[in-house]
C-alpha cells in the first residue's frame, strides 16, 4: 500500500493495493506477476499425489494480511527437449518441476521456500516469515527445485522489480514453489469458428485446461464463448 500509494497508511475509502510487474531478461525470457492478490491466500492445488502446485486468490474482502502473486518464467522447448519427441512433453516438464518440489518439500504438501533476497543471493534462508500457506513451508534452496533456466531469468526479473517498486525487494518476502499451471503446455483442437473440437462432436475445448485461456478473466470470456455457440447449435 505505501509503494503504491506514496502514503504512510492507506486511506479507508482505497481498496488494498495491487501491482502489475515485467521484465524482459537478456535471455529473451518473460519475467511478470501474475493474478496479483492483495490480502490473498496461498493454497495448495495439486491434481495427484507426490505433487506440489500452489495458487493465490483472495477473499471478497480483501483483507487478509498477506499478499501474494504468481511470478511466472516463460519456458520453452528448450526447456521441454530432454522428454523427446513426445506431444505431451510440456506436461511431463511441468510434472517434472511438481515431484521435485514435492519431494523437496518432505511430504504433507509442504512447500520449499526461500526468502526472497537470500534467493537472489544464493543464501539458505535460516527462517521463513509468516504466511498464509497452510500447510506449511520448509527452507530450500530454491536452485534445486526450479530448473536452472527459470532461476536465471527469475533472479534477473526480482533484481528489475527492485529498482520499479521501492519496497518490493524485501527478505520479508517469501518464494514459495511452485506455481506451475498459470498456462496450459498443450492446446486441444477446435474449429476456429464452431469452437467445437475438429473430430469429437459436441466437446468444446475452452478455457486453461484447453490452452485457449491465461487467467479467471480471459478464461471466463472464452467459456462463454463456447457456451454460446453450443446453445445455438442445440438450442436455437
Amino acid at each position: 500500500d505505501q509503494a503504491q500509494y506514496h502514503c504512510i497508511a492507506r486511506s479507508p475509502y482505497l481498496p488494498p493495493a495491487s501491482y502489475a510487474l515485467v521484465h524482459n531478461t537478456k535471455s529473451e525470457r518473460g519475467v511478470y506477476s501474475f493474478c496479483m492478490c492483495p490480502g490473498g491466500i496461498i493454497a495448495p492445488a495439486a491434481t495427484d499425489t507426490q505433487q506440489i502446485v500452489v495458487n493465490g486468490w483472495s477473499p471478497s474482502k480483501r483483507n487478509n494480511p498477506y499478499a501474494n502473486s504468481g511470478m511466472v518464467v516463460t519456458v520453452d522447448e528448450r526447456e521441454f527437449a530432454p522428454f523427446g519427441a513426445d506431444p505431451l512433453r510440456g506436461l511431463r516438464f511441468q510434472s517434472a518441476v511438481e515431484v521435485t518440489a514435492f519431494d523437496a518439500g518432505g511430504g504433507l504438501l509442504v512447500a520449499p521456500a526461500q526468502r526472497l533476497v537470500d534467493f537472489v543471493q544464493h543464501k539458505m534462508s535460516e527462517s521463513l516469515p509468516d504466511n498464509s500457506y497452510m500447510p506449511g513451508l520448509r527452507s530450500v534452496p530454491l536452485t534445486e527445485v526450479l530448473p536452472s533456466t527459470v532461476s536465471a531469468a527469475l533472479r534477473d526479473g526480482l533484481l528489475a522489480f527492485k529498482s520499479k517498486m521501492k519496497g518490493y525487494y524485501t527478505n520479508d518476502a517469501v518464494l514459495v514453489a511452485t506455481e506451475s499451471r498459470t498456462s496450459s503446455p498443450v492446446r486441444i483442437p477446435r474449429d476456429k469458428n464452431s469452437l467445437e473440437h475438429v473430430t469429437v462432436a459436441g466437446l468444446y475445448p475452452c478455457a486453461e485446461g484447453a490452452g485457449y485461456a491465461g487467467g479467471i478473466v480471459s478464461a471466463a470470456i472464452d467459456g462463454m464463448k463456447c457456451a454460446k455457440l453450443l446453445a445455438e447449435k442445440y438450442f436455437s
